[in-house]
């Protein structure tokens, strides 16, 4: 379920400012994936992935670019040990035979000059799915911290994806198979 932290990288492809291309760097200490997954219709379980790399490339004059992410399975992190282990283990992300989750961006979808999603395809416990990344917010300005300046773009994302579609059927429904992500990213332009 945690494996889905490594979208919040694809919002990267969002990221705007200057002219012709530019590569972005992530941020690791502003960049957040929540994933929630409904536990009997009573509650829900939620978690993040602690190691992701991310390459990230932006042209906002011609509205086009390129996001890969690889995302380690095994660093998935509920605040719960022995949940953990168990989403590490073959009934879920299986990390041990699938210790990479990889999204990679194919297009970014425009509302006039407003970037509002990004579409792209997810490899997740050995099967290849399409997904969008809905766009809820996305600046891009430059800050000062001291003397150094900087251009920034960040932004908040969202998405849903069924688990089952990726082969990910166990405890199905009492563990929901809707499984809704919350991104937050900040990233600098090099």
């Amino acid at each position: 379920m945690g494996w889905l932290r490594l979208l919040c990288i694809a919002a990267l492809a969002a990221v705007a400012g200057g002219s012709g291309a530019a590569e972005f760097e992530v941020d690791p200490g502003h960049l957040t994936v929540y994933f929630a997954v409904s536990h009997f219709d009573i509650s829900f379980v939620r978690g993040r992935f602690g190691r992701i790399d991310a390459k990230a490339q932006y042209d906002p004059e011609a509205r086009s670019g390129t996001v890969a992410v690889t995302v380690d399975a095994g660093s998935i992190d509920t605040g719960n040990a022995t949940l953990d282990g168990v989403l590490r283990s073959p009934q879920f992300l299986d990390a041990g035979a699938y210790p990479e989750i990889r999204f990679v961006s194919e297009r970014f979808v425009f509302d006039g000059n407003r970037l509002v999603s990004v579409d792209g395809r997810l490899w997740l416990h050995g099967i290849l799915q399409p997904l969008r990344l809905n766009v809820d917010r996305f600046v891009c300005k430059d800050v000062r911290a001291g003397i150094v300046a900087r251009h920034v773009c960040g932004g908040a994302f969202r998405a849903t994806l069924k688990r089952s579609a990726f082969g990910m059927t166990q405890f199905l429904p009492d563990v929901g198979d809707e499984v809704q992500l919350a991104i937050e990213v900040e990233a600098t332009r090099r």
